[in-house]
């Protein structure tokens, strides 16, 4: 990238929302063409002529609007944005002289100020075009913003690096993992509530809809279900091995054959390798280290691969085989186990089109080409 994406922001309105915008910016443009916080200005220098130069020196200023940006006062009473020595104002109102792209970014569905409601310099900006950025949704938000700012600024499709095809790979294998458990666990809801045991059904309902939420949310790569991910899936290990060591919690012994114990035993290491990848920053933000550069290369190509991908996600149905037995345990029905192995089997084809999606938006770097050999005469 030529230049610099500078975010402004009010610290008391949006911090945290800029925050996770600006790690989130670095991972595609490189946290050394970020400029965000004014802590970084050098002591004994002119702040306003600072902050001028910084803004000057960018291609793109990302304005984070909270809903208190606007009417933010200080400890006098007046309003901030009103004050000349405001650093939201003065960002913004050099980045506009200048005529640089300004991109407002309304935080949780954060109204865009009026022109009648901000100072002179300011009124340039209710114009601009605004995106929204909703913490409940932001990975999927921040994706749109980043695809926004490459059109304006001309910058083309980003190359395919190997850290966002490994966290891709792993992201939508974990999501194709949690969706199928929570096919499985509402279609036990629906067996409960055929046979009438209402209680088995909320039950059923209430433990698959986290974790669909989690796999949904995973599948679009969004960070800030991390945390949340790591519970449910340690939730999960255990749960899985209450089951198999705790026979005696269950009217029906379910866990009598060996196929099924092996079964329900995948489950449990697809929860713990589930809980390791939402659990570990190397998944997400640092380069992802290796026993050996041989490990990665395989993995590499067998992730940019469609075909051996296509297995490894189809594979994916070995770990819940155990949900097949179980149902037809249950409900001593083919139909439905068929039905169940259906439904997986599209949820495998969807996230597996999706992880095609994400490297398709990405395009692996040209190989170089060689030099025409000389023919000899």
């Amino acid at each position: 990238m030529a230049g610099k994406i500078f975010i402004n922001y009010r610290r008391e309105d949006s911090i945290a929302t800029a925050g996770r915008l600006a790690d989130r910016l670095a991972e595609t443009f490189g946290r050394e063409n970020l400029f965000m916080d004014v802590d970084n200005i050098p002591v004994g220098i002119n702040f306003e002529e600072y902050l001028k130069s910084q803004v000057a020196a960018c291609d793109v200023i990302l304005s984070v609007i909270g809903p208190n940006w606007l009417n933010a006062k200080d400890e006098t009473n007046q309003r901030r944005l009103d004050k000349p020595d405001d650093f939201v104002a003065i960002e913004l109102t050099a980045a506009l002289v200048r005529d640089i792209l300004v991109i407002p970014v309304l935080v949780d569905g954060t109204r865009m100020p009026k022109a009648s409601e901000l100072p002179d310099s300011l009124k340039p900006f209710a114009l601009r075009n605004a995106i929204q950025v909703r913490n409940t949704n932001f990975g999927s938000d921040a994706e749109q913003l980043i695809t926004k700012m490459r059109e304006a600024l001309a910058l083309g499709r980003p190359e395919r690096t190997e850290d966002l095809v490994l966290l891709s790979f792993n992201a939508h294998l974990v999501a194709t993992f949690l969706l199928n458990i929570g096919v499985f666990l509402t279609a036990l809801a629906m067996f409960f509530i055929r046979s009438e045991n209402f209680a088995g059904a909320l039950a059923a309902f209430v433990v698959a809809m986290p974790i669909s939420f989690v796999g949904g949310q995973t599948l679009v790569q969004n960070e800030s279900v991390r945390r949340f991910g790591l519970v449910i899936c340690v939730g999960g290990l255990l749960a899985v091995a209450a089951l198999i060591v705790s026979q005696q919690f269950f009217r029906v012994v379910l866990f009598e054959s060996d196929t099924l114990q092996g079964g329900s035993f995948l489950i449990g290491v697809y929860f713990m390798i589930s809980a390791m990848f939402f659990g570990s920053d190397q998944y997400w933000k640092t380069p992802v280290t290796w026993p050996s550069r041989k490990a990665k290369e395989i993995l590499m190509r067998i992730a940019n691969s469609p075909w051996l991908a296509g297995l490894l996600f189809l594979s994916s149905m070995l770990f819940v085989v155990a949900t097949w037995e179980i149902l037809y345990r249950l409900t001593d029905s083919v139909a439905a186990v068929l039905t169940l192995v259906g439904v997986q089997l599209l949820v495998v084809g969807f996230c597996y089109a999706q992880y095609r999606k994400v490297l398709a938006a990405n395009p692996a770097p040209a190989r170089p080409t060689s030099p025409p050999s000389k023919i000899r005469r």
